[in-house]
């Protein structure tokens, strides 16, 4: 036989490539779900919708009539209690709020499934015709690759009419994060007992809200967590009458032997801001501890580009630290006299095992307390509260940003410092790296550096002019800007992102084999190319 040209060879590669997307794509399709116009017995389409995701659940359409790659859109009203406990999508089932709509949920639960992303709905026990206290969005054991994001999860709106009583015992958890790999990102959560707790492998937790909260912001339990780019504030009721001392975020080991007898390995908490609490006149303060990591051991952490506003002792502390660093941070006290001044903290764990080759680096702090076997420290500065008005741009209400004239720009060691700060600007700025989370920067510069180009607009959204690209309202989060170092995100209810709906349909088919524009440009090239050749 003889061997294809070059042409027919050229074409014959780009077919196959299509061929490809195209059948994974093809059995992709939308559904639409209605609590006000739908019906149980609809069929999914945009004319005849379902009623509420939890008749869809329980009807067992995921699985059967909705199948991997496919997205369920949900208007506006009450849901019920989305439980999922089983199936493996690759790609993921999406459920999603359609777009302007603002769907609510009692609950959320995943229990033993992978493939899920679910986005830009409000999940409240306060839309359930009896509320109960409990977990909102529990991401339970046996899931993986479950993505929870620009989700509002909330006790209540407004808890200012509530007791001590109320903080301790009404108040339910934000989100508990199982199984591995699950991903929680750019949600809300608010007036909550415990925020955001992951105890699953891999978790990712980026980007989120933690308003208003009685016991910890944040909780990371499995080995290779990332937390960044968080903001927790706000911690209501100490002890007496909480026993439970709050923190911004704690981690603590469990083994045989119980907490402190294992290892939490390989810890990310990178660009979160811990603040005690916005108001100074807010009732019932907590005594929050910043980042309190009790019972070790913690090895291979990296602890960087945190702010740590509080009234205590701890800022960051960590008990049996082996192979970590703590590097450009910045922990102040939100008030003067006891307790504080928070510190840097390094010790023993609580069984004397001393810490071990841990690095203490270019970090803005109140006071230092380090000890161990290798312990290094070097480019720290200890802050006295009349110091914060020479470094920060405003301090009295929380913004730690360096001032020009700051004695840390340009004070730092480049040797292990974070590649961005905590506003995912890149380091250095000047001669040399800044000294704590905020690397000082002409305010033309934006996350990803200078000149960055504002990433195109997600289906149905706007591009924004920033070098993150992002999705308008109700869209999908656009392409990454040029030069951009940041996150394709929506913003808040975004990567709602709709394909038009297609009315007067009396049944709802699957989409037809579709490929990519992009691919049908390549073919197209490459078939002139051909063409010229002859």
């Amino acid at each position: 036989m003889d061997s294809l040209r070059p042409s027919k060879q050229l074409a014959s590669i780009i077919v196959a490539a299509l061929t490809t997307s195209a059948s994974s794509a093809a059995w992709a399709a939308d559904f639409y779900v209605d609590p006000q116009a739908g019906s149980p017995s609809g069929n999914g389409s945009a004319s005849s919708p379902w009623q509420t995701i939890e008749q869809m659940v329980s009807a067992g359409l995921f699985g059967t009539a909705i199948q991997a790659g496919d997205t369920v859109h949900l208007k506006s009203g009450y849901h019920g209690y989305l439980n999922l406990t089983s199936g493996s999508y690759d790609p993921p089932i999406t459920i999603v709020a359609a777009t302007g709509e603002t769907p609510q949920l009692r609950r959320v639960r995943f229990t033993n499934t992978s493939g899920w992303v679910l986005s830009g709905v409000a999940v409240s026990p306060s839309f359930a015709p009896s509320p109960t206290t409990g977990t909102m969005v529990d991401i339970a054991g046996g899931t993986s690759k479950v993505t929870v994001e620009h989700c509002d999860v909330f006790s209540v709106v407004d808890a200012s009419g509530w007791t001590e009583s109320d903080w301790m015992n009404v108040a339910s958890n934000g989100f508990a994060i199982g199984g591995t790999d699950n991903v929680v990102r750019g949600n809300v959560v608010t007036n909550v007992r415990f925020g955001i707790s992951a105890t699953g492998d891999g978790a990712l937790v980026e980007h989120n809200q933690v308003i208003n909260f009685s016991a910890d912001g944040m909780r990371g339990l499995g080995d290779d967590e990332t937390f960044q780019y968080n903001l927790v504030k706000n911690s209501y009721v100490s002890d007496p009458p909480d026993g439970n001392h709050d923190d911004g975020f704690q981690s603590w080991s469990t083994g045989p032997n119980g907490p402190g007898s294992g290892v939490v390995t390989g810890m990310v908490l990178r660009g979160n801001v811990f603040i005690d609490h916005e108001d100074p006149n807010q009732p019932m303060k907590g005594s929050m501890q910043g980042i309190g990591c009790f019972d070790g051991m913690f090895q291979g952490w990296v602890v960087e580009n945190n702010v740590v506003i509080t009234n205590h002792w701890h800022g960051i502390s960590l008990y049996g630290a082996i192979d970590s660093r703590i590097v450009n941070n910045t922990v102040i006290d939100s008030n003067p006299g006891q307790p504080g001044p928070p510190w840097i903290l390094v010790n023993p764990h609580k069984n004397n095992t001393p810490s071990q080759n841990v690095v203490v680096r270019n970090n803005l702090a109140t006071d230092y307390s380090l000890s161990g076997i290798n312990v290094t420290e070097d480019h720290n500065v200890t802050l006295a509260m009349g110091d914060f008005d020479s470094y920060f741009v405003d301090a009295a209400h929380w913004d730690l940003r360096l001032l020009p004239t700051a004695p840390a720009v340009d004070a730092g060691s480049s040797d292990l410092a974070p590649a961005l700060d905590a506003d995912e600007i890149p380091r250095p700025q000047g001669a040399a790296i800044d000294l704590g989370a905020y690397e000082w920067h002409d305010p033309s510069v934006g996350p990803g550096g200078a000149g960055g180009m504002g990433g195109e607009g997600g289906m149905s959204g706007t591009g924004a002019g920033s070098t993150t690209g992002s999705g308008g309202d109700g869209a999908m989060g656009g392409e990454m800007g040029v030069g951009g170092a940041g996150t394709p995100t929506g913003g808040a209810g975004a990567n709602a992102g709709s394909t038009e709906e297609t009315s007067g349909c009396s049944l709802h088919p699957r989409r037809s084999p579709s490929v990519p524009i992009e691919a049908w440009g390549l073919l197209l090239v490459g078939l002139g190319i051909a063409h010229r050749r002859r």
